[in-house]
């Protein structure tokens, strides 16, 4: 499931609150955020783990925000000297903490020559490792201005990108930097949904205006965009920051929970190609209609499901990137990455329930992204 809402990162999780974590999750709570992307390793190394005393800071954090209903995510720096390595401390880490989602932070290190050939090789171990794991790129924002980055090695092998639009040394116009940096980013293949991170932060002497980080978030509205994170708690409920904070944590985006559902069953048993499991999520009489034609039972339902799963998408990987639910009806666009590079398959589906069982299902298959 994709992302929704207000998130932001964590960097060093002993300088959030002095490392309390229950009062992390208390504030992210209370200021509606939806997630929260913790930095879980850097290079080949666990991260928020003290190495000396052997103690690892990630797994109160996580069940102090998943007690409060907050999505949980992992952000890794990677360098490229050694991408298996840092691939396999990145599945580790995923898996230690069954983390909701991923996302990659890769920067100057991958714009020297011959990175490209890491970068693939550490993102082709990394969706080997973690196939059903919704993965995001975090790297620059403009990327007309970082030419020698190798995109497609990234952008080909992720769900989502999470640019840094960091408006350093400037002021009063975060709005056209993110509208610049939407535009940048859908002028790159494959096209991919964008959830921006903006600056909550000082540097160097600059900080941001509190009422940009407002204007940042009623763009991203405007341009239609998932949700917003900012960088990063450790900063954002300092003292000197108390006013970017309030209008983080007043500023109003309402977000569906991704919950366990028989959504996230029916997604988890396709991309597993488990037909068993997919046909026992419906009733023996549940009907399902496309553009083609409608098919009624077991059978039809498991002829329907693998030539989706291994004609139309072979080897794709299928992900939910909106849901809609009232009551026993649920709607939902979905899309699936191919093993051809660039190229997704697109869908937009509603299921009514009876008894907890799919009985009804309307499927919409396209090549191209649905409008909003």
């Amino acid at each position: 499931m994709e992302l929704k809402g207000k998130g932001l990162f964590v960097w060093q999780i002993q300088r959030c609150e002095d490392g309390d974590v229950e009062q992390i999750a208390m504030q992210a709570q209370d200021a509606g955020l939806s997630h929260l992307v913790i930095k879980v390793a850097d290079g080949t190394f666990a991260y928020n783990y003290n190495h000396d005393k052997k103690i690892d800071y990630v797994p109160r954090l996580v069940q102090a925000l998943r007690n409060r209903d907050i999505s949980v995510w992992g952000w890794h720096y990677i360098y490229g000297q050694h991408p298996e390595m840092e691939a396999a401390q990145a599945i580790k880490r995923v898996n230690q903490f069954s983390l909701d989602g991923y996302v990659v932070n890769a920067e100057a290190e991958f714009k020297f020559s011959g990175k490209a050939g890491s970068a693939r090789i550490f993102m082709g171990d990394l969706r080997q490792g973690l196939p059903n794991t919704p993965i995001a790129l975090s790297s620059y924002r403009f990327p007309s201005q970082h030419k020698n980055f190798p995109w497609p090695a990234f952008l080909d092998s992720v769900d989502f990108v999470m640019p840094q639009v960091y408006w350093m040394r400037a002021h009063h116009n975060a709005a056209a930097q993110l509208t610049r940096c939407v535009s940048e980013y859908k002028d790159l293949a494959p096209h991919l949904s964008i959830f921006p991170t903006g600056p909550a932060f000082k540097e160097w002497g600059w900080i941001p205006y509190a009422e940009e980080l407002a204007d940042f978030m009623n763009q991203a509205k405007k341009l239609q965009l998932n949700g917003v994170n900012f960088f990063a708690y450790d900063q954002a409920r300092q003292p000197h920051m108390q006013e970017h904070w309030q209008v983080i944590r007043n500023f109003e985006w309402s977000y569906r929970l991704p919950s366990k559902s028989i959504v996230q069953d029916l997604f988890r048993a396709i991309n597993t190609r488990s037909y068993d499991d997919i046909i026992a999520l419906y009733q023996p009489d549940a009907v399902l209609i496309n553009i083609q034609e409608a098919l009624q039972g077991a059978e039809a339902l498991r002829k329907w499901y693998k030539h989706l799963a291994e004609d139309m998408a072979p080897n794709g990987r299928f992900m939910v990137t909106a849901l809609e639910n009232q009551a026993d009806t649920i709607s939902f666009d979905w899309r699936a990455r191919l093993s051809t590079p660039k190229f997704s398959l697109y869908g937009r589906d509603t299921i009514t329930l009876a008894d907890q069982k799919i009985s009804s299902h309307f499927s919409l298959i396209s090549p191209e992204p649905f409008d909003l």
